[in-house]
């Protein structure tokens, strides 16, 4: 069981890692080099939000979706954050990697680790 727990946790670890790298680089247009994020920035709001609540799972409905930022760090290049809310008022980070791998983590473990949601980095 301890072995599940630590390998459910890594993708959470290295989104944490990352958000925190992320401080040192504004947020890029189309174009970014990460091509779901791109296709993402294109779509009206509320299909950002259903998007995004496709991925994260577990019953969220996408109410709103929020770009946090696209990190341009040598090491996390490319990898954008997004943020979403649920009909029923969970809300979500989204890590999305240029290969378009997402991580996804609640923001209550996210807030618990000194960082935000619906926040531009």
């Amino acid at each position: 069981m301890a072995g599940r727990v630590r390998r459910a946790m890594r993708p959470v670890a290295l989104l944490l890692t990352a958000l925190i790298a992320a401080g040192s680089g504004p947020a890029q247009a189309a174009g970014s080099g990460n091509p779901t994020h791109d296709r993402l920035l294109a779509l009206p709001a509320a299909e950002q939000a259903n998007t995004l609540a496709k991925n994260v799972g577990r019953g969220c409905i996408g109410t709103s979706a929020f770009m946090m930022g696209l990190v341009s760090t040598d090491k996390w290049k490319s990898i954008a954050y997004w943020s979403v809310k649920c009909k029923d008022g969970r809300s979500y980070a989204v890590q999305i990697a240029p290969n378009a791998e997402a991580f996804v983590i609640d923001c209550r473990l996210l807030q618990a680790n000194g960082k935000e949601c619906f926040k531009k980095f």
